[in-house]
């Protein structure tokens, strides 16, 4: 029961539009975790020890495959 009357105690509070906003970035923040928004932000390949980058990569063909300008 603590939880409904955390939500309602929320739900009664004067807020204006700034204040919710803020409130719920925080709640995404929340349920989606910091880690999980930075990798969704940057991509998964800086992120979490990813080690396939484009440095790392086989070039196996394609525009720049050859060794001339390495």
């Amino acid at each position: 029961m603590a939880i409904k009357d955390q939500l309602d105690t929320l739900l009664q509070e004067k807020m204006d539009r700034k204040d919710f906003l803020k409130y719920a970035g925080g709640v995404v923040l929340a349920a989606i975790g910091i880690t999980g928004m930075i990798r969704m932000l940057l991509g998964s390949r800086f992120v979490g020890g990813d080690t396939h980058t484009a440095g790392n990569a086989k070039n196996e063909g394609g525009y720049g495959g050859s060794s001339y300008g390495k």
